[in-house]
């Protein structure tokens, strides 16, 4: 891995075209955002461009070419993410960014896709809760479509941010690798909500399911950064422990019992802002007054 990044960084034309190259590729394309992310990452967009454009320029063939603009959108915004952390070093304020790129991602896939997702509710709904069952059940047709049209913009949305998140986290790793090794273990471990801001994207989660069917597709990306959180949280009360078999196992069900989980993952992360479960599981038991 070290050595991947000292390649990669040797060249700012290496870099710009092996991830270019890569951005072709269907499922190495976060991969090529992760290049450029390291180059931002280490150097700074100023000093950067050369590996930023080109990629860019790449994505914005394959958008126009191919009518895929999913790569571009998830390159654009990787790369401003990669300048917030490198701006700041604070994870929190990388997840208050992608936040509210997040509002208006909504937003533009709802307008960029809307054909696609048109078609991919009506075929959701005729294989989960066709029209016959919907009567039998008594449910308004209309409500259900509402509600699918707005899920899927939001999940849709969420995919493209995970996607960012990734490349952006991968590339974080890559680079303490190979110029500070250790660091990304315990940047990660440490990374916290404040209550406020976690409050917040609670509240924004929760709005799709109990006010507004049209709310509903801001509930995935709401919860995003609360389940990034509450991965770092795993991550940092195992670590203490030294154990990976522990964090073995929750990839392992993960894998089984992704919603239950990353649910579980948000609400810890809510009650994590407010009592700090790692702070108190530093504290040593006290010591016996009578010994």
């Amino acid at each position: 891995m070290a050595r991947l990044a000292h390649y990669l960084m040797a060249s700012q034309w290496r870099a710009a075209l092996i991830a270019s190259v890569l951005l072709l590729l269907p499922l190495l394309s976060w991969v090529g955002a992760s290049v450029v992310a390291l180059y931002a990452l280490r150097r700074g967009l100023e000093q950067s461009l050369l590996v930023t454009t080109v990629p860019m320029l790449a994505a914005l063939v394959m958008a126009f070419v191919f009518g895929d603009s999913a790569i571009l959108l998830v390159l654009a915004i990787t790369v401003v993410l990669a300048a917030v952390l490198h701006q700041t070093l604070s994870w929190r304020a990388v997840l208050a960014v992608a936040l509210g790129i997040s509002l208006g991602l909504v937003v533009l896939v709802g307008v960029l896709y809307e054909e696609t997702l048109k078609a991919l509710v009506v075929a959701i709904k005729e294989v989960v809760a066709p029209p016959a069952q919907l009567a039998t059940l008594g449910v308004d047709e209309a409500t259900v479509d509402a509600w699918m049209a707005s899920l899927s913009v939001g999940a849709l949305s969420f995919v493209h941010m995970v996607s960012a998140l990734f490349a952006l986290t991968f590339a974080r790793a890559l680079q303490a690798r190979a110029y500070n090794p250790g660091g990304f273990k315990t940047e990660f471990e440490a990374v916290m909500l404040s209550p406020v801001f976690a409050a917040g994207c609670l509240v924004l989660a929760a709005t799709g399911f109990l006010v507004d069917p049209w709310m509903l597709r801001f509930s995935p990306v709401g919860a995003l950064p609360l389940m990034f959180a509450g991965m770092a949280l795993v991550h940092g009360l195992t670590g203490m422990r030294e154990s990976k078999g522990l964090i073995i196992m929750f990839y392992t069900a993960l894998v089984f019992f992704t919603p239950y989980l990353l649910l579980l993952l948000a609400l810890l992360a809510v009650i994590d802002a407010f009592v700090d479960f790692r702070t108190h599981a530093r504290r040593e038991p006290p010591e016996d007054e009578d010994e």
